[in-house]
């Protein structure tokens, strides 16, 4: 949800890609933020880690209002829900600004929210559906980004937070841009989150299908 969003792959790709990138390179850390950079087959893979203070439920709820997205979501300037097959599972529509003369870019994702009922540890997957919505004339469709969303609970009310990204949409973009992208948009993102999930509705939020810990 941002400006790096980019173009999608399949969880399977993603996740497999996760796993054998043993070689991350860290790019840094500003206020509690790390980002982690691996180049493979062809991808760009991103991994940001982070905490949050909050319930899981709340984490939950900020994450199902899809219409409230561009607030937190760096460059995105429009987010709308398509479908919302369950409590869980949904469709949505988002829209990035891009700098001129580059178009702007759009993506359709289709989003699954899981708990493992034993360590409560969320995880939520966005998976690519191009071909949902007809192209949007002068907005370059999205197609094969990836991402992925773990929040461990921990002590404190904190929440582990980590975010894996892979993407192939650095190809033919620009130095600085990429920068933008691949290191500014998760951590402006993050900082967006962070402070969203401040709201007292967040922070005293209870959902039937989320388990605190």
């Amino acid at each position: 949800m941002y400006f790096l969003t980019s173009l999608l792959l399949s969880f399977s790709i993603m996740t497999a890609a996760a796993q054998a990138a043993d070689n991350w390179v860290y790019k840094g850390e500003e206020t509690g933020i790390k980002i982690y950079h691996q180049r493979a087959d062809g991808l760009l893979h991103i991994k940001l880690a982070t905490s949050l203070k909050a319930p899981l439920a709340g984490i939950a709820a900020l994450f199902a209002e899809v219409s409230s997205y561009p607030k937190w979501g760096y460059k995105m300037v429009e987010a709308r829900m398509l479908h919302r097959v369950s409590e869980t599972e949904m469709y949505y529509y988002a829209r990035y600004d891009f700098p001129w003369p580059i178009e702007d870019r759009d993506i359709i994702l289709h989003s699954k929210l899981e708990q493992n009922q034993k360590s409560k540890t969320i995880t939520i997957v966005n998976t690519p559906k191009p071909d949902y919505l007809p192209l949007t004339k002068g907005v370059q469709r999205i197609q094969n980004t990836t991402t992925q969303w773990l929040f461990v609970p921990g002590n404190g009310g904190w929440v582990y937070t980590e975010q894996l990204i892979s993407t192939d949409s650095a190809e033919g973009i620009p130095d600085w841009l990429v920068k933008m992208t691949a290191d500014t948009g998760p951590r402006e993102t993050a900082r967006g989150i962070q402070k969203a999930l401040k709201a007292e509705r967040f922070q005293t939020a209870k959902l039937v299908h989320i388990q605190e810990k």
